[in-house]
C-alpha cells in the first residue's frame, strides 16, 4: 500500500493540453492521452491503446506486475512463468541458499515442477483496474485522517476470495485513485544465472557503462485449481494467464522504438527549491556518509571469508545501491539547472501572485512560511537520518524488536506475549542467516564513531553518555563489552529468553543500546512535528497555486509506484565533456573485464569457452553476442525488471539500471544524459539455454523471429 502523496502541480492525462518531450515522462497506462498516443505511433508503436490497457479484454498490462513490493516482473509463458532482474530476486535467492548449495554463487535451473523452490513470503500483484474516487477521498479528508480515509475507501475494493487488494494513491494532480491488485503469494524461483553472469561487474559497475550483466531471473507463479491465489501447496498448478509477452529474436538497433511498462517508485520534479535543498544537503548527505562508511567496513569482512559473503551479499548490495544513488544524486542535481529552475519558477509565481490581490490574499506567503520551516527542522531532521543510516541496523534490532515483548510483560497479558515471543523467533531464524556477530561488532564500532562525529550532543541517543562516563570515552572497550555481556550475543542465550522471557532483559546493554536508539529517534521526530505540520499545510497551498497558474498545461504525474509506461528510443549519448556512449555492448566485453582477483569479474569458463567459440547459437547477430543496450526511456527505482518491449509488445529485453549520469532521475530529466540500462533479451536467453541448457525453461516461450 502507498501512502498518500503530497498534491502538486499537474494536470492528469485526460484531455488534450500542451505536452512535454516526447521521451521524457512516466505517463499513467489507464488514461493514454491521444495527443501522446499519436506521437508513440509516430516514433514506432503499432499497438493501440486497447492492447496496451484495457480492464475487460487482454492487454500489455496483464503481462506485467509488483514483484516482491518493489521491483516489476513480466508473464513470458501460458504456464505462469516470469522475468525479472537478478537484483530483484537476490535476497530471495539468497533466503533459499545455504554453504553447500550458494545458489548465489553458483546459480540454479530446476529441471521439473517438483525441483522449482518455494519462497516463503515473496508475493507477485496483477493490476487489475484503476478507478478515480477523487470527489469521495477529498469530503472524506475534510473530517478524517488520511490513514482512516485509506482504510475506508480501500476496504470497499478489497475482495478476499478473488485476492483483491486495493490501494488508495494520491497524485500530484490532487487527484486520488484507487489500484486493485491480485495478490499471488506461491511465487518459485525456476532459474538464476550465478552472480558472476547475472551480476557481472558487480557495484563497480552499478550505475555505469559500458555493462554486460545478464541481470535477470526466472520465477513461477502458481494458483488453485481455480486459477486463484492461494497459500503454497503441492496441490497448487502454474497460474494460467491472461495474457503472455512474446519474446523477439529481431535484436534492437540504434533509433528503434522501444517502450516499457512497469511501477516506478516516487519521483520528486515538481518538489519545491526548499524541499531539494533538503533533499540534497539532507537526505542525500546522510546516505553518503553513513552507507560508505558501512561499505568501507563490510568490504573487508566479505573479501576475506566466503562465508561472510554470502549472509551479507544482499545487504552489501542494498547499502552499495542506497549510496551510489543518493552521491550521484547529490553530485549531478548540483551540476544540473534543477535547483535555478525551481527558484525561478517560484519567482514567477510570486510575480504572479502579487499582479492579482486575491491571490496575493491567498497565496503571498506560501514561499516565505515554506523557507522558514524548512530552515527550523533541518538540524533534528539531519541527526535523525544520520542515526537512522547508521544504528538503526543489525546490533539495534535486537533490543528494538523485544521492546514488544517487555511490555507484554510489564502488562502481565500472557496471551499476546506467546504470539510476541513466537514472532521474535521467527524474526530471529531468518534473521540469523544473514548475520555475523563479529562482523557486526566492526560495523556497530565503526558507526557509534561516525554518529558522535555527524550529530550535535543534544541529538545523540543515552548511550552516548554510558560511554562518556563508564568508560572514558572508550567506544572500543563499550562495544566488546555490548556484545559480550548480551544474551542476544548467541542462539543459546536468545533460545533461553524467549523461552522464559523476563523484565530483567531491560537491564542486558544490546536492550539498552536498541532501545536508546529508538528512543532518540522517536523524540527527534516530535521535535519537527510543528514544521511539519506547517509545511504540508502550506505546500498544499502553494501545489494549488500552481495549477492555477500553470492550468492548460499536459504533465505527466510524479511516479508513486503505480503502474507507469514510458517510450523513446535505442540509441548511445554523450552525457560529458569528451565522452561517448554507443548503444550496445557484446560478450567480448565481459571477457575484456575479467579480474579473478575479485568476484565482481570472475568469469565461467564455460562463459569463456562459449565466446572462444562464438558458439552463440540463434542469440547471435553478425558474430557477436550482444548483451546490453541503451534507451532514452524515462525510468527511475521500481521500474528493474520492466519488460522492454518493440511497437509490437514484444520482448527484447529487460531494463535493470540507469547510467551515472541519471542517477539524479527523480528530480530532474535531462534528455541528453538520461539512458536506461537494458539487458538485451538474446542474452538471457543464451545464457538460459547455451550456458545453462534449460530445455525446461526454453520450451516454454513463445519466440518470435
Amino acid at each position: 500500500m502507498i501512502f498518500l502523496k503530497r498534491t502538486s502541480l499537474i494536470i492528469l492525462l485526460f484531455s488534450c493540453f500542451t505536452i512535454v518531450k516526447a521521451d521524457e515522462g512516466m505517463w499513467t497506462i489507464s488514461n493514454l492521452n491521444s495527443t501522446l498516443v499519436q506521437k508513440m505511433k509516430d516514433s514506432g508503436l503499432q499497438l493501440s491503446p486497447e492492447k496496451i490497457y484495457n480492464e475487460k479484454l487482454p492487454s500489455l498490462k496483464d503481462a506485467a506486475m509488483i514483484f516482491d513490493n518493489g521491483c516489476t516482473a513480466e508473464l513470458v509463458s501460458a504456464n505462469g512463468l516470469i522475468f525479472t532482474n537478478h537484483h530483484c530476486g537476490r535476497d530471495r535467492v539468497q533466503q533459499v541458499s545455504t554453504d553447500v548449495h550458494n545458489y548465489i554463487r553458483d546459480g540454479f535451473w530446476a529441471s521439473s515442477r517438483n525441483t522449482e523452490i518455494p519462497i516463503k513470503g515473496l508475493t507477485v500483484k496483477f493490476l487489475i483496474k484503476t478507478i478515480e474516487v477523487t470527489q469521495q477521498a477529498t469530503d472524506l479528508l475534510k473530517t478524517k485522517s488520511s490513514r482512516k480515509v485509506m482504510s475506508e475507501i480501500e476496504k470497499q475494493y478489497t475482495d478476499t476470495i478473488n485476492g483483491y487488494s486495493a490501494s488508495l494513491d494520491g497524485y500530484s494532480t490532487g487527484q486520488y485513485f484507487v489500484a486493485v491488485y491480485q495478490i499471488f503469494n506461491d511465487v518459485r524461483l525456476v532459474g538464476v544465472p550465478p552472480e558472476s553472469i547475472g551480476n557481472f561487474g558487480g557495484e563497480t559497475d552499478n550505475f555505469e557503462w559500458p555493462r554486460q550483466s545478464a541481470d535477470f531471473s526466472v520465477f513461477r507463479v502458481y494458483a488453485n485449481k481455480n486459477n486463484l491465489p492461494a497459500s503454497y501447496s503441492p496441490e497448487n498448478k502454474p497460474y494460467q494467464p491472461k495474457i503472455f509477452l512474446p519474446i523477439s529474436l529481431s535484436g534492437v538497433h540504434e533509433n528503434d522504438f522501444e517502450m516499457t511498462i512497469g511501477f516506478p517508485w516516487q519521483t520528486q520534479r515538481y518538489i519545491n527549491s526548499y524541499d531539494l535543498n533538503e533533499e540534497q544537503e539532507l537526505k542525500n548527505r546522510a546516505t553518503v556518509i553513513t552507507k560508505g562508511k558501512f561499505i568501507d567496513v563490510l568490504k573487508k569482512e566479505m573479501d576475506s571469508d566466503e562465508s561472510i559473503r554470502l549472509k551479507y551479499s544482499n545487504k552489501n548490495f542494498s547499502a552499495g545501491n542506497s549510496y551510489k544513488l543518493a552521491l550521484g544524486t547529490l553530485k549531478l542535481v548540483n551540476l544540473s539547472p534543477a535547483l535555478a529552475n525551481k527558484q525561478k519558477n517560484e519567482q514567477e509565481f510570486q510575480a504572479w501572485v502579487d499582479a492579482n490581490p486575491e491571490r496575493q490574499k491567498k497565496y503571498g506567503n506560501c514561499l516565505s512560511i515554506l523557507k522558514k520551516n524548512y530552515e527550523l527542522q533541518y538540524n533534528p531532521k539531519y541527526a535523525h537520518a544520520v542515526i537512522t543510516g547508521a544504528l538503526f541496523a543489525d546490533a539495534s534490532l535486537f533490543g528494538i524488536r523485544s521492546r514488544n515483548i517487555v511490555e507484554l510483560l510489564t502488562k502481565g497479558d500472557t496471551q499476546l506475549l506467546d504470539k510476541a515471543v513466537e514472532n521474535y523467533r521467527q524474526w530471529h531464524t531468518t534473521f540469523a542467516k544473514s548475520y555475523d556477530l563479529a562482523t557486526d561488532k566492526k560495523i556497530a564500532r565503526s558507526m557509534i564513531i561516525l554518529v558522535k562525529k555527524e550529530v550535535k550532543k543534544e541529538y545523540l541517543p543515552d548511550f552516548y553518555s554510558i560511554i562518556e562516563t563508564r568508560y572514558q570515552g572508550n567506544v572500543d572497550k563499550y562495544v566488546d563489552d555490548l556484545y559480550a555481556n548480551s544474551i542476544y550475543s548467541t542462539t543459546t542465550g536468545i533460545d533461553k529468553f524467549l523461552k522464559e522471557p523476563t523484565l530483567s532483559i531491560k537491564e542486558d546493554p544490546l536492550y539498552i543500546f536498541g532501545v536508546s536508539i529508538y528512543d532518540k529517534l522517536i523524540e527527534l521526530r516530535k521535535l519537527t512535528v510543528d514544521q511539519g505540520a506547517e509545511i504540508r499545510k502550506t505546500s498544499h497551498l502553494y501545489e494549488e497555486g500552481i495549477r492555477e497558474k500553470e492550468a492548460g498545461i499536459l504533465k505527466y504525474p510524479e511516479a508513486n509506484f503505480t503502474m507507469r509506461l514510458t517510450y523513446g528510443k535505442v540509441g548511445g549519448a554523450s552525457p560529458r565533456d569528451g565522452l561517448t556512449y554507443k548503444s550496445q555492448t557484446t560478450l567480448k566485453g565481459v571477457i575484456e573485464k575479467e579480474d579473478s582477483t575479485t568476484y565482481e569479474f570472475l568469469v565461467s569458463p564455460r562463459l569463456k569457452d562459449l565466446y572462444a567459440k562464438k558458439d552463440y547459437g540463434r542469440y547471435g547477430e553478425k558474430g557477436q553476442l550482444y548483451t546490453c543496450f541503451l534507451t532514452n526511456t524515462d525510468i527511475t527505482g521500481g521500474n528493474s525488471g520492466s519488460p522492454v518491449m518493440n511497437g509490437k509488445g514484444e520482448l527484447t529485453g529487460l531494463a535493470f539500471d540507469g547510467n551515472w549520469e541519471s542517477l539524479a532521475g527523480s528530480i530532474i530529466y535531462e534528455p541528453e544524459k538520461n539512458r536506461s540500462i537494458n539487458v538485451d533479451i538474446r542474452y538471457v536467453l543464451f545464457v538460459i539455454d547455451k550456458f545453462a541448457g534449460s530445455k525446461y525453461i526454453m520450451n516454454e516461450l513463445t519466440i518470435n523471429k
